[in-house]
């Protein structure tokens, strides 16, 4: 039986600003199991446990200090929301964590509704309305940074100028920080004195020198740019090779030969190669210069078809730290790095892509600081994504250039192979997924991330910065890395433990073009809709589900979003839906699949009013029902 509970004291809940959902049901994780929306729950139950809604409201402490209050027996949060806030009663006797302003949560969910949830039109206006500065100038700052950045994200350079300059005129604190990304924006827009003019005006950093690449006349000076940004961040200079190949296939050491230390803790260097015949060798000379010496490269060929074995073998032939792995049968990138795991012979472990490049310290930087910091479980480095030619062309949220290069991660390698088995067997998005269970296991600071500048450049091409793949992704995850962060979040806060076997089966279900590549999906029922409030919709999805797990038929359910969706829940699955989601009678359908159904339903009594960039296509006997860019179909 559904709680009997004052809609007015949920809908009180709702609207004050000391009531954070989120944080009640991650505090609380027993908030999940019952079919109650955190507000709702806390009415019901929470209250009257004495619980604490938010951070910055401690009820046990409000009691203590009004015992008036206690007496009488009344709900600490609702007296302090009705009568005590007036009376000038305090809400939190300790020092509690800062409760997020009202424009700044606004902000936020604009922004995961324009950048993970694929709208565009309300977000987007709604953010141009709050960058007029009505909600305050920190909130209007904060929506013309969003705004500038998707538009360089997309290529509208005009457009991104406009906005971040517009940003500039509320608050040039931000300079620092966001001068590179305006330089490009500039470079982009084909005005090079305007970006060199912000890079005159700005502090400098490693990061600007890099954004000076954009405009650089010659080779020479796009790489006195890499090296100004080097030196910057402590690093010693790099050269360039002859011949024609990219820039990125053509640095080397500045000073070759420059002795290493010889000794020291064995690193074990992981690198996945499928058909890289093309990079590897760039891999294999940045590993061949590292400063620390002491490593052995492990190179798992995945069954290539082209000559990368070939390669490889020529190159361990001359260099006995290079050992070739050849596998039969192609496994992907984690399952070859698995496979290498098992063969691994140092104290630490670290990856490297096989089309990447790495300065020659980046190993000894690490080594170092975990050596010098015993009290970090591991660590990692920092990278920026470049184009062939080292232009870099990604930056993350927050406009930064330069950010942490996941496959850096240095463990020690028996921690890997007892604590955590391996890595998770999908395509893509293994390596943060580790780095996840890590610190679930060793706490949200056991692995550092030191500000240690540009010690790789990671691969890319023009094309690849828009991250518009079925599998791809920018500073914000969506389509099918979203479900799999969301699934594996689910995952680590449920399980018994979370070491995986190498090989084995996967611990939780994953969307199927991350398992298997594969975007051919079937199942019997398709189902689309608001899913993160436990409203009548959800309810009639949980019965419809209900009604197919008794019938045996297998369910698609496809979350959709709308600027009317209340901010408190975010864009996460339900609790009571996710713990549903097993990978075969329930999945989560994503961006990039194509789904065939016997019959396809929008979740009634909904307001979904704009198109979505990041659906699946869905068919209903023959019939196209949802495809991206459309706005999602009512079903009658």
């Amino acid at each position: 039986m559904r709680p009997d509970v004052d809609p007015e004291a949920v809908a009180r809940l709702r609207r004050s600003a000391w009531f954070d959902a989120g944080w009640y049901g991650r505090v609380y994780p027993d908030v999940a199991r019952l079919p109650l929306d955190p507000a709702t729950h806390y009415a019901w139950i929470g209250a009257f446990l004495a619980r604490d809604p938010g951070p910055q409201f401690a009820a046990r402490a409000y009691l203590a200090a009004n015992p008036d209050v206690a007496a009488a027996g009344l709900d600490p949060f609702t007296h302090f929301l009705t009568t005590g806030q007036a009376e000038g009663r305090k809400a939190h006797l300790g020092a509690g964590p800062a409760r997020v302003p009202a424009p700044l949560r606004r902000l936020k969910h604009l922004r995961d509704l324009l950048e993970t949830g694929g709208l565009e039109a309300g977000p987007r206006a709604a953010l141009e309305d709050m960058a007029k500065g009505q909600m305050g100038p920190e909130a209007a700052a904060g929506a013309a940074e969003a705004l500038g950045l998707m538009a360089l994200q997309r290529g509208e350079s005009a457009e991104a100028r406009a906005w971040l300059a517009r940003r500039q005129e509320i608050s040039g604190a931000a300079l620092a920080r966001l001068a590179p990304v305006m330089a490009i924006a500039a470079a982009r827009d084909g005005d090079r004195a305007a970006a060199e003019a912000i890079a005159e005006d700005a502090p400098k950093s490693p990061a600007l020198h890099l954004a000076r690449i954009w405009w650089a006349g010659s080779e020479a000076e796009a790489l006195a740019c890499l090296n100004a940004a080097l030196d910057l961040a402590g690093h010693a200079p790099v050269a360039l090779a002859e011949g024609a190949a990219a820039l990125l296939d053509r640095l080397i050491p500045a000073t070759p030969g420059a002795a290493g230390a010889e000794e020291g803790p064995l690193v074990s260097v992981l690198m996945a190669a499928h058909d890289s015949a093309a990079t590897i060798e760039t891999a294999l000379r940045a590993m061949q210069a590292q400063s620390w010496r002491a490593f052995e490269l492990l190179v798992i060929d995945d069954a290539s078809s082209d000559d990368t074995a070939a390669i490889v073998a020529a190159y361990a032939a001359r260099d006995p730290r290079i050992r070739l792995i050849r596998l039969d049968q192609n496994r992907g990138a984690y399952g070859a790095r698995n496979a290498g795991l098992a063969e691994a012979r140092g104290r630490f472990l670290t990856l490297h892509d096989a089309d990447d490049w790495s300065h020659p310290d980046r190993l000894r930087c690490q080594v170092e600081f975990l050596l010098g910091n015993p009290g970090f479980v591991g660590c990692l480095s920092q990278q920026a994504r470049s184009m062939p030619d080292l232009r870099p062309c990604r930056w993350t949220g927050t406009g930064a250039l330069i950010f942490e290069n996941m496959t850096s991660l240095m463990l020690p390698t028996d921690l890997v192979r007892d604590c955590l088995g391996g890595w998770d067997a999908v395509r893509v998005s293994a390596d943060s997924e580790l780095l996840r269970r890590v610190r679930h296991l060793f706490g949200a600071r056991a692995v550092a991330s030191p500000d240690t500048g540009p010690l790789a450049l990671q691969r890319a091409s023009e094309g690849s910065a828009t991250g518009d793949g079925a599998t791809g992704m920018d500073w914000f995850y969506y389509g099918a890395r979203r479900e799999y962060y969301e699934a594996q979040m689910h995952h680590h806060a449920r399980a018994p433990h979370l070491w995986y076997r190498p090989g084995g089966a996967r611990p939780f279900p994953a969307p199927a073009r991350l398992c298997t590549g594969r975007a051919e999906v079937e199942c019997d029922r398709v189902y689309a809709g608001l899913m993160t409030v436990r409203d009548a919709g959800v309810e009639t999805l949980l019965g419809w589900l209900a009604e197919d797990r008794a019938a045996g038929r297998s369910a698609g359910l496809v979350p959709l979003y709308d600027l009317s969706m209340p901010e408190e829940a975010g864009l996460l699955l339900h609790p009571a839906l996710r713990d549903l989601v097993d990978g075969e009678a329930v999945r989560v359908l994503c961006h990039g699949e194509v789904v065939r159904s016997a019959r396809y339903c929008r979740l009634p009594g909904q307001a979904v009013t704009e198109p979505h960039r990041y659906l699946p296509v869905v068919w209903e006997d023959g019939q196209k029902m949802l495809a991206p860019g459309e706005v999602p179909a009512e079903t009658v």
